[in-house]
C-alpha cells in the first residue's frame, strides 16, 4: 500500500489578484493538488512558512513589493520545489541558478502549468525517498550548556544570539533564554558546524536567517525582536539576503 499523500499542498505567492486567481483555479483543476494558502508578499510568506510545515510546492511571483521572489528565496532557502511565475522572460536564467524546478511565463496555459507541477511532484517524491531516513538531520538537536545543565535545542528554535562579556545569550522561539559560557565568535562557529543558518548583523548580535520577518536600513526584525545592524556588517548582511544597502 502506498504511503504517499493523495494531494500535494501548494502555496501561491503573488501580489496581483488576477494572476493569483489563475494559479489557484489551475490548482483546483488538478485532483493531485490542494491549495494550502495564498500570500501577497514575501514577508507574509516568510511568516507562513515559519508556522506551517505542510507545504509541498511553492508557486512564486518574482516581481513583488519590498522583497522580490529571488530575495525571498535567498532568505528562507526553502526545501520545497519552487515554480516561478512571472511576466518577464529576462529572469529565466537567474531562476534556474536558484534551483527552481520550472519557470512559467505569464500568461501560461493549463497544459504548461501541469508540466511544471509534475516536475515539482517528482522532486517532492525523490526528497521523501532520500530524506525519510535522515529527517531529523534537517533540524538537528544542539546541546547548549547553561547554568550547569545541558539543554537539547533544535537549531530552528533559535531566534538570535547576543554577546554578553564571555557569555552568549541565546533567545529561543518559546522566549526561553540560555546563557552558555562561550563568547559569541566561538558560538557562531559551533552553530555553523552543527548546520545552522545564522548571520552576524552587529558585533553583539547573531541572527537566524530563517526567522527574519522584516528588514530596515539599520535594523532587522527577528520574530518580534528588533536587532540593530552594525555599520561594518551592513554590506555583508544585505548581500546575504539579496538586497542592496538601503533598498
Amino acid at each position: 500500500m502506498s504511503m504517499e499523500p493523495e494531494k500535494y499542498n501548494c502555496l501561491v505567492v503573488d501580489d496581483e489578484p488576477i494572476a493569483r486567481k489563475i494559479v489557484v483555479n489551475y490548482i483546483e483543476e488538478m485532483p493531485l493538488l490542494h491549495l494550502a494558502a495564498e500570500r501577497i508578499n514575501a514577508l507574509s510568506t516568510i511568516d507562513y512558512l515559519r508556522t506551517h510545515n505542510d507545504v509541498d510546492i511553492i508557486f512564486l511571483d518574482i516581481n513583488m513589493p519590498n522583497l522580490s521572489g529571488f530575495q525571498l528565496l535567498k532568505i528562507i532557502q526553502p526545501h520545497q520545489p519552487i515554480i516561478f511565475t512571472t511576466a518577464y522572460s529576462e529572469y529565466a536564467v537567474e531562476s534556474y541558478e536558484l534551483n527552481a524546478v520550472d519557470y512559467l511565463l505569464k500568461p501560461f496555459s493549463f497544459e504548461r502549468f501541469t508540466k511544471a507541477v509534475y516536475k515539482a511532484i517528482d522532486v517532492v517524491k525523490n526528497a521523501r525517498k532520500s530524506g525519510s531516513a535522515n529527517a531529523h538531520e534537517k533540524n538537528p538537536v544542539f546541546f547548549i550548556k547553561s547554568d550547569g545543565k545541558n539543554y537539547p535545542v533544535q537549531l530552528d528554535d533559535i531566534l538570535y544570539c547576543e554577546a554578553m562579556k564571555n557569555y552568549t545569550v541565546v533567545i529561543l522561539k518559546n522566549q526561553q533564554k540560555l546563557m552558555p559560557l562561550v563568547p559569541l565568535t566561538k558560538f557562531e562557529i559551533m552553530l555553523s558546524d552543527a548546520g545552522g543558518d545564522f548571520i552576524q548583523v552587529h558585533r553583539s548580535f547573531l541572527v537566524s536567517k530563517k526567522h527574519i520577518t522584516a528588514i530596515g536600513s539599520n535594523s532587522v526584525t527577528i520574530d518580534k525582536f528588533e536587532i540593530p545592524i552594525g555599520v561594518q556588517f551592513k554590506e555583508r548582511f544585505f548581500k546575504a539576503v539579496g538586497m542592496k544597502d538601503g533598498e
